[in-house]
């Protein structure tokens, strides 16, 4: 992996974050729990047996509810399934545990999709990271990595750097830039068929799942999931660089 990242010239190793380490977890979890339930068992037997009911009753009801506890483990932590491990760089990163270990320059990552679900009104956020690299080729980050909200943005500060000048440029020079189902171009931004003028926009912002194009003057504005929206990231932050070219800053 090493020979690998250098070969790519991605500098340092920084940090890794492997998805193995749950099923690490799990697996010594399930091996403490069966051997528990292998005592209590024949214990609760003995107990029956000699006629200590209460004594065998307790020991048979914890032995079941470890057997309950083990058999959640084993259905929630697909053992079978392929973790990622991702090893950070200076330069880039290398995604490996799902095949072959990939070496990636920032250079070479396109995109990144951001998802968070909330599990209730106070229940932690669940993240997940899409990061879209040269070939097409998706490489998912969620909170099987330990740590996978710093990982991803660390991703997404440096992919945003590199995309946004480059789309910047686009816009400048007349063109239009295209990231998810929004456009923006020398006119404004536009989703669906609908265009909102540089001058009626107020702001362009994401939070809480949405990409949010707010406008003035009774134009509808426009509204995406962050989720479905690659590069929401970098959108923000082109369209406050356009509107600051053409001397009509947005928040």
């Amino acid at each position: 992996m090493l020979d690998r990242a250098a070969s790519h010239g991605l500098g340092v190793p920084v940090r890794v974050f492997d998805a193995r380490i749950g099923r690490r977890r799990a697996v010594a979890w399930l091996v403490l729990l069966g051997l528990a339930v292998l005592v209590l068992a024949p214990a609760s037997v003995l107990y029956l047996r000699a006629g200590r009911f209460w004594i065998g009753v307790l020991a048979a009801s914890v032995g079941i509810a470890y057997l309950a506890v083990g058999v959640r483990i084993l259905v929630r932590a697909g053992l079978r399934e392929h973790r990622p491990v991702v090893y950070l760089f200076g330069g880039g990163l290398v995604y490996a545990g799902t095949g072959r270990a990939v070496a990636y320059r920032w250079d070479d990552l396109s995109a990144v999709t951001v998802a968070g679900v909330r599990s209730g009104q106070r229940g932690r956020t669940r993240w997940r990271f899409t990061v879209t690299a040269e070939g097409g080729r998706d490489l998912p980050m969620d909170d099987r990595l330990p740590d996978v909200r710093r990982l991803g943005d660390v991703v997404v500060a440096e992919v945003t750097a590199r995309v946004v000048p480059r789309l910047a440029a686009t816009v400048r020079s007349g063109g239009t830039a295209r990231l998810g189902a929004f456009e923006i171009g020398p006119d404004g931004i536009a989703k669906d068929d609908r265009l909102v003028p540089w001058p009626a926009i107020r702001d362009v912002s994401m939070a809480n799942g949405l990409v949010r194009v707010d406008a003035a003057g009774g134009v509808q504005e426009l509204i995406a999931l962050a989720a479905h929206t690659p590069n929401a990231v970098a959108l923000v932050e082109l369209c406050a660089r356009v509107a600051v070219a053409r001397d009509r800053p947005v928040r």
